[in-house]
């Protein structure tokens, strides 16, 4: 994959206030592009348009920023995977609307995706912690899918179903790496082919 291209997020001291969202905005760019350890307050600081000191006054820290868009970006899949959780529909079919609600929000939220499932582990302790549970929460999603399946008998009853499970994660959780909204596929079909993988892979054999 050819390597993104950095763009050019500084501006400018600004006259008037900065808002919060400008400061979280400027800040996921920055991640996304360059990853958490080697940005700055300062770096922050100048995308906004503020000088280093006064970036203070609106964060205590570019680790509060990255919490932030780690929660809420595993947040924003779980509200659109967890209704293929309650589902009564047979696995196989929910395992491809699964597959299918994580491409939309990734083509949805494809630089907070990055961050999200990519850079979480640069987070202390007590965030950590926070983000470790909604992971478990993201991927028991996909495990209860993939249990309801092997009981119906639609699914094959791997050797390891946290492998099984982790391979489809790892499929999708990757994909922000290498889908681009400029590709060949757009998020529709992208979305049928990862499902149809997953899928594939699991389904049981007669």
């Amino acid at each position: 994959m050819p390597p993104r291209q950095r763009r050019n997020n500084s501006r400018s001291a600004k006259s008037g206030p900065v808002s919060a969202a400008e400061i979280r905005a400027a800040a996921l760019a920055l991640f996304s592009e360059r990853t958490f350890p080697v940005i700055g307050m300062r770096d922050i600081a100048e995308a906004v348009g503020l000088l280093p000191g006064s970036l203070y006054a609106h964060i205590s820290s570019k680790e509060e920023l990255l919490a932030d868009i780690v929660t809420e970006g595993i947040t924003n899949y779980l509200v659109e995977l967890r209704p293929f959780l309650e589902s009564q529909d047979p696995a196989p079919d929910r395992m491809r609307g699964a597959v299918k609600a994580h491409v939309k929000v990734l083509a949805k939220t494809l630089e907070q995706t990055r961050v999200a499932f990519h850079q979480w582990r640069f987070l202390g302790d007590g965030a950590r912690e926070q983000v470790v549970e909604l992971r478990k929460q993201y991927e028991n999603v996909f495990l209860q899918i993939y249990r309801a399946g092997v009981a119906e008998g639609t699914f094959r009853k791997a050797r390891s179903e946290r492998i099984a499970v982790l391979a489809v994660i790892g499929m999708l959780t990757s994909a922000s790496e290498w889908y681009s909204p400029e590709g060949r596929l757009g998020a529709d079909e992208f979305g049928e082919a990862l499902a149809e993988a997953a899928v594939d892979g699991l389904v049981a054999t007669s």
